[in-house]
């Protein structure tokens, strides 16, 4: 009698199999990941200067960038979490080259093992976590790490650790909406979560309860009083085309770094809002800004924010941090270069270092200039600035 072969089990089969070797690429380049990192390491060691040497050393993960086209802080994450698991946890480090564990669950394992101290502790994770993650989901390897370490490591000072990581930031999202994001201490994050419910609770209208958790986090954030903002010295820098303003069209308009788009609706009405600052900035059809020249090393008030709306971001490739947040680089130094519309440019603080201390030319610095559809109508742009005063 002939064999009938079940066709979703041969798919079945070859998934499994790309899986496999899907994580035995990662293993790999990871592994050269780490190859160049101490590269880069061993060469930055010929420089006297331990600032420059160090700066070096760090620009692995800059080139990685680049070619993952991944930000900087992904990559030194990545970095650390193969090192960690590749040095102090050796059977799980081959179960991964092996494509029994994937990236994605060595940076789960990478993440726990940073909370044991004890080298016993590491010995007993390498031992039983290789299989485990190989069978299970990342959630439930989630909380299998997160037992291990409550278990074995209860006094590692890890608590104290991630306290240190408060943080609150923001993603944004479509149609004028962003997610507010906050990482606190559990016990402050459940009081919060008790107050938003019991305000909730006490309001009774045509909103639903979420909307109202919402309205009352807004309300205590910034402020509110009888629905009028009080105290708020946030600036909100977003390009419009005038047109928008004007009614004539619905563009939209959009932040300096590219991070989010205002409907034009919302635009129109925020600029109606008290406290608005214009500026007028005059640009031609690729979106350059027409050359300014100042006698002075630092750009005035004015040229400074021409360039934070040129710009959007920091401009080398993979960087992400707003012009705002970033330094006024000279491309040719002063005083031989000019403080000037088409010299400046603006660079975070680590990438103007690693440019003025030669650890990288401008070339291997991948600058990206911004051109396209949000900058080649040859209109004047208005720099919309909402906020309130205090």
């Amino acid at each position: 009698m002939e064999t009938v072969v079940d066709p979703g089990n041969v798919l079945l089969a070859e998934i499994a199999e790309l899986e496999v070797q899907r994580a035995r690429v990662e293993a790999q380049v990871a592994a050269k990941m780490l190859l160049l990192q101490d590269l880069r390491r061993a060469g930055s060691q010929r420089h006297v200067d331990p600032r420059r040497r160090d700066l070096e050393a760090g620009f692995a993960a800059d080139e990685l960038g680049v070619v993952l086209h991944l930000p900087t802080k992904t990559v030194q994450d990545r970095l650390a979490q193969s090192r960690r698991v590749r040095n102090l946890l050796p059977r799980t480090w081959e179960s991964f080259v092996a494509g029994e564990v994937d990236a994605y669950r060595i940076g789960l394992v990478a993440a726990a093992a940073a909370k044991l101290g004890d080298n016993h502790d590491l010995i007993h994770l390498d031992h039983i976590i290789g299989g485990y993650a190989a069978a299970h989901t990342p959630a439930q390897l989630r909380g299998k790490l997160k037992r291990f370490v409550a278990r074995w490591a209860p006094n590692s000072g890890s608590v104290r650790a991630e306290q240190a990581k408060r943080s609150v930031w923001v993603d944004h999202q479509d149609d004028g909406m962003s997610f507010l994001h906050a990482y606190l201490p559990t016990t402050d994050a459940l009081r919060i979560d008790a107050m938003l419910n019991d305000r909730a609770r006490a309001v009774s209208d045509d909103r639903t309860f979420d909307q109202r958790r919402a309205d009352e986090l807004v309300g205590q954030l910034l402020g509110h009083i009888e629905g009028r903002p009080t105290s708020s010295r946030a600036v909100i820098g977003v390009t419009v085309p005038v047109t928008t303003l004007a009614g004539l069209d619905d563009q939209p308009g959009e932040s300096f770094d590219g991070s989010f788009a205002l409907p034009a609706d919302l635009v129109r009405d925020l600029a109606t809002e008290p406290g608005t600052l214009f500026h007028r900035v005059i640009t031609d059809p690729l979106g350059r800004i027409l050359d300014v020249t100042e006698l002075e090393r630092f750009p005035s008030a004015k040229l400074g924010t021409a360039i934070d709306i040129r710009d959007g971001t920091c401009r080398f490739a993979t960087c992400s941090r707003p012009a705002m947040q970033c330094d006024a680089d000279h491309q040719i130094p002063h005083p031989r270069g000019p403080t000037t519309g088409t010299n400046l440019r603006a660079l975070c603080r680590r990438h103007h270092r690693m440019k003025t201390a030669r650890v990288a030319e401008p070339t291997d610095l991948a600058m990206r200039t911004r051109t396209g559809s949000r900058r080649e109508a040859e209109l004047a742009h208005f720099t919309l600035k909402f906020g309130y005063a205090a």
